[in-house]
């Protein structure tokens, strides 16, 4: 691999970092999850940091 290029040719890789986006603590697990894209509309709704933790909430409870 080459450093600073995609193996296809395709330009310079990109670099993704989460800090810089809002975060939250799951309801169910207690670990921190980072803003999606997919979440933009419902952010101020979201929970759960992924359906799994969606779907064992009630055993978080107990």
């Amino acid at each position: 691999m080459w450093a600073g290029s995609c193996p296809v040719g395709r330009g310079p890789r990109m670099t993704h970092t989460k800090s810089h986006l809002p975060h939250k603590l799951c309801a169910s697990c207690g670990r921190s999850f980072a803003w999606r894209r997919k979440w933009a509309r419902v952010w101020d709704e979201v929970r759960y940091c992924s359906e799994r933790c969606r779907r064992d909430r009630s055993r978080a409870g107990k």
